[in-house]
């Protein structure tokens, strides 16, 4: 019994520890809301003039001390980015060019322009393909997730078309199909903000800022309010119509206006970035139409400064010098107004007046704050975007591990370029000198009214007397050192594509010498390059494309009004599968193709995507068949081979009868003609009978003898008179002449009938031969 009552007790513990752990984090929870709930108050009241400006005014002082000193702890950067800008212009540096003589060339060799020129148009090629594969990639998540409500919709719906409950995998596969087509409508929707907000004339800006200077910034997303015009038809008429719509807003943010805290390395390690933005007036007044801004301070704050309020800074008027400004006037009509993203401490929220439990003291939030020149705060705003902190995204060329911003290629190539201008410098000035010969003249020996510094071809020289031996006019050759400092020149280029890792063939420049002067061996030098290349794009995917498409996603998530784009969903870069060389990828590609076509290797190759690859690396993307369009064919052609077989079966029966019918007619002929000829041979051979027993009655009745002999051979044969023997008719015996004599074949004469005596030995008359007549031809033995 004891033992059975422990576990109950213990379970009974377990149930009140949980009930007071509950009870514990629904205060905190509560607390918490509180809390956030009083700088919510404080930091995104929308009204203009809201007690939320007023309760953060004592904070812009500080937050004007905290940008002084952010702009001071960036000027030794800034002198760099004025060097790298100088450098790419082909500029030299004031301290520089102070130095040089002014008899002396002042070239400037823009090998820098050329490298950054070269890294922009092959990263941008990469990131933005011409044919507008995208670099970034939308796609549920390997375990999706949807709410209850809309998993237990698409069961209803399933039941009702299955007429009956549907299984787990069912459901699941269903939930997969309805999260699929839900990420391709987000991937859509994104792509068309992308194209509204000129996605790619920032990025191309980026791109610049970052080979150029090391670092370049892109901010987004953020919120922005348009209007547009729209007509409606109405009581048979077209009316326009304003209407408002909220987009995300992209934009390219120059190093000059962002001062971040500059004892990060990390833009997520900063307490603070300002964000210095110079405005024309209307630009400044367009603030004031938006309900976050405090309207009447920035109207107090033109009115106050009806010329603007511009302050330059040092790099301001550096800049203006470097470009085409430095003529225009200090009061230009623009207005400053400084941005602050970054944490506010509890501590300062409770000195300005905000309510903070004492044990939450040690928190801070995340927020936005604007500031006027006077450090009056005229928008604020607590982390605007859910998800997303920092707008900022950066690209980096060279990072410096010892500072947030990066080095560019004019840092990286300084001294190469230095050297490469100090060597064309010398080959100029050393061909200028032994352009042509220099001349040492005696002014003692030269008549005074000679001038020595004009001189033209066939002139005479007048001299005096004096001294005949020395001549008056020398002729000085200052000799030409070009073959030794081209090398100089060339050393340096050299190195400076060493330096870079960018060399010159990447740029078009074809050498006729090494590895780059045949086609394969250049094709192999760009397949090296690409190495960089995937460093560089790497870069741009981790710190531009994964942040700035998720920040977009969230604002998606956040604001759209599209629930049927919304999901769980992962951000995929894939600028990187792009880096290769287009000829060397597709080289690859075939040869694979080629090497895996045969029946061992097919069964485990992916035809269709490795043909898409194909076509990709090709730039022949439309030339392959999407998959619903050869389903679609696919079936078309199943109807038509139906179709075609069945009208081919038709053919054939009618092939097999006609060939049966001519067979038979054959026959038929056939079977006429062995009755024909068997007609023909039945007929000749009684025409021959005929003929013969024709002959053969002639015979007998010339030689009566004869007839009993051929009755006898018959009778010898088997054969039988079908009718009675008859007896052959003989003519009277007192008219018949007597029996010739044996050996006498000629009848006797009858008396008072013979014939008229003729010669002696006078030939008896012979029969008509067969072959003569209807019968010529045929040949019957004569009897004797």
């Amino acid at each position: 019994m004891t033992d059975s009552t422990v576990p109950e007790q213990g379970q009974l513990g377990a149930m009140a520890q949980a009930m007071l752990n509950a009870q514990a984090a629904a205060q905190r929870e509560a607390e918490r809301r509180e809390y956030e709930s009083a700088a919510q108050e404080a930091l995104m009241s929308e009204e203009p003039g809201a007690p939320a400006f007023k309760t953060l005014a004592g904070l812009g002082a500080v937050w004007l001390a905290e940008f002084a000193q952010a702009e001071q702890e960036r000027r030794e950067t800034e002198l760099r980015w004025l060097q790298d800008l100088r450098q790419y212009r082909g500029q030299y540096d004031p301290d520089i060019e102070a130095e040089m003589d002014a008899d002396r060339s002042k070239a400037f060799v823009r090998k820098t322009r050329v490298k950054v020129k070269t890294v922009d148009s092959r990263v941008f090629d990469l990131l933005f393909p011409a044919n507008a594969d995208r670099n970034w990639s939308i796609e549920p998540t390997p375990v999706p997730t949807v709410a209850p409500e809309t998993e237990a919709k698409i069961t209803a719906e399933l039941t009702q078309v299955l007429q009956r409950k549907p299984g787990v995998d069912e459901i699941k596969a269903a939930i997969k199909h309805m999260v699929d087509a839900a990420a391709k409508a987000m991937s859509k929707t994104i792509d068309d903000q992308l194209t509204e907000s000129r996605y790619k004339k920032s990025a191309r800006a980026v791109i610049h800022s970052g080979h150029l200077y090391g670092t370049g910034i892109l901010k987004a997303p953020l919120i922005e309010r348009k209007v547009r015009t729209r007509f409606i038809h109405k009581d048979g008429k077209w009316q326009s119509i304003t209407e408002s719509y909220v987009v995300p807003f992209v934009d390219y943010v120059p190093l000059w206006r962002f001062f971040p805290d500059m004892s990060a390395t990390e833009l997520e390690n900063c307490r603070y970035v300002y964000e210095r933005h110079v405005l024309s007036k209307a630009a400044t007044l367009a603030l004031a139409e938006r309900k976050s801004f405090d309207a009447d301070k920035i109207r107090e704050y033109v009115l106050s400064n009806p010329d603007g309020s511009h302050q330059r800074k040092a790099y301001d008027e550096e800049l203006r010098q470097v470009g085409e400004r430095g003529a225009t006037k200090n009061a230009d009509g623009q207005y400053e107004i400084l941005e602050r993203w970054g944490w506010v401490d509890a501590v300062q929220l409770a000195a300005c007046g905000v309510e903070v439990p004492q044990e939450r003291m040690h928190e801070t939030f995340f927020a936005n704050v604007w500031l006027l020149p006077n450090g009056e705060v005229v928008r604020a705003a607590l982390q605007p975007i859910n998800g997303v902190t920092w707008p900022y995204h950066l690209y980096y060329f060279d990072k410096d591990e010892t500072s947030i911003f990066g080095e560019g290629l004019a840092t990286i190539m300084r001294d190469d370029q230095t050297m490469i201008n100090a060597g064309v410098r010398m080959i100029l000035d050393n061909a200028a000198l032994t352009a042509g010969p220099q001349f040492e003249v005696n002014m003692d020996l030269m008549s005074p009214t000679e001038k020595a510094d004009r001189m033209h071809p066939f002139k005479l020289w007048y001299r005096n007397g004096k001294d005949a031996a020395s001549p008056a006019v020398r002729v000085l050759n200052i000799p030409g050192k070009l073959e030794e400092l081209y090398p100089i020149v060339n050393m340096f280029e050299t190195n400076a594509d060493e330096v870079t890792a960018v060399p010159r063939y990447m740029g078009g420049e074809n050498p006729t010498q090494g590895a780059a002067g045949t086609a394969s061996g250049l094709s192999m030098l760009m397949g090296n390059t690409s190495v960089v290349m995937k460093d560089l794009i790497n870069g741009y995917d981790e710190g531009i494309t994964t942040p700035f498409i998720n920040a977009l996603y969230c604002w998606n998530m956040q604001f759209n009004k599209d629930n049927d784009i919304k999901g769980d969903y992962n951000i995929k870069a894939r600028g990187s599968a792009s880096l290769v060389a287009k000829e060397i990828r597709a080289q690859q590609l075939d040869a694979f193709s080629a090497q895996t076509a045969n029946p061992l290797d097919a069964p485990f190759i992916k035809r269709e995507k490795l043909l898409r690859q194909r076509a990709e690396a090709h730039d022949l993307v439309d030339v392959v068949k999407t998959e619903e369009e050869v389903i679609a064919e696919q079936s078309n052609e199943l109807a038509k081979q139906q179709q075609q077989l069945a009208q081919q079966q038709q053919e054939l029966d009618m092939k097999l009868k006609m060939a049966n019918l001519d067979k038979l007619t054959a026959q038929v002929q056939e079977v006429l003609a062995n009755a024909r000829l068997k007609n023909a041979d039945a007929a000749a051979k009684n025409v021959g009978a005929v003929y013969a027993a024709t002959q053969a009655a002639g015979v007998a009745a010339t030689n009566p003898t004869i007839a009993p002999g051929a009755d006898n051979i018959l009778k010898s044969s088997g054969w039988e008179d079908a009718a009675a023997p008859q007896q052959m008719p003989q003519a009277p015996q007192d008219t018949l002449p007597a029996a010739p004599p044996p050996g006498n074949d000629l009848p006797t004469p009858v008396p008072g009938n013979a014939p008229e005596p003729e010669a002696p030995n006078a030939a008896v008359p012979a029969m008509a031969g067969p072959g003569e007549g209807m019968q010529a031809g045929i040949e019957t033995q004569a009897i004797d």
